[in-house]
C-alpha cells in the first residue's frame, strides 16, 4: 500500500513538474519573440503612428559629399536633403519636443552622421534599386544610436541624386 502511495505521488510531483516546465517555456519564447521581433535595428525602431504624431526635423540645406570608389575606380558624389520623423505623441510629447530641440543644437552631429554613412557607399551601392530604403534604415538606426532613443521613427528622403 504504501509503495502504490510513493508512486502515485512520485508520477503527481512528475506531472507538476512538467506543467510547470512548458508554462515556463511559454513565457520564454513569449519573451523572446517580443524583443527579437523584426531582425535588425530598422525594425525594432519602426513603429507604427498616425502622420498627425511624428514631427520632421529638416537637417537643412542639402548634403554633399564624395562616395568611396567603385569599381570603376571614379570619383562620385551625392546630394542628399533628409529630414528626421520624431515621435510626438501625446504618449511622448514631452519627450519628443526635447529631443527636437537636442536635435537644433546638435544639427552639426546630424549631418555629420549622414555624411559619415554616405561617404562609406560607392556609387554602385547607392544605384541598386533598394538603395534608398537601405540608406534610410541605415541612418534611422545609426541616429537612434547616436541620440540613444526611440523617438527618432523615420527618415525622409526629400532628395537624393548621385553623379
Amino acid at each position: 500500500m504504501k509503495n502504490k502511495i510513493g508512486m502515485i505521488l512520485i508520477i503527481l510531483l512528475l506531472v507538476i513538474l512538467l506543467v510547470l516546465f512548458a508554462v515556463g517555456f511559454a513565457f520564454l519564447y513569449k519573451a523572446m519573440n517580443k524583443t527579437n521581433d523584426g531582425g535588425e535595428a530598422n525594425v525594432t525602431t519602426q513603429q507604427v503612428l498616425a502622420i498627425e504624431d511624428i514631427t520632421p526635423f529638416s537637417v537643412g540645406e542639402p548634403i554633399v559629399t564624395n562616395l568611396l570608389k567603385g569599381p570603376d575606380n571614379k570619383e562620385h558624389v551625392i546630394k542628399i536633403s533628409v529630414s528626421l520623423g520624431v515621435n510626438t505623441s501625446k504618449e511622448v510629447a514631452k519627450d519628443g519636443e526635447a529631443l527636437l530641440s537636442t536635435l537644433e543644437t546638435q544639427r552639426v552631429v546630424v549631418k555629420d552622421t549622414i555624411v559619415g554613412i554616405c561617404s562609406n557607399k560607392t556609387y554602385e551601392e547607392l544605384s541598386m534599386s533598394d538603395a534608398r530604403t537601405l540608406l534610410k534604415n541605415e541612418i534611422l538606426v545609426k541616429m537612434q544610436e547616436v541620440f540613444a532613443t526611440d523617438l527618432i521613427v523615420d527618415v525622409y528622403i526629400d532628395e537624393m541624386f548621385t553623379q
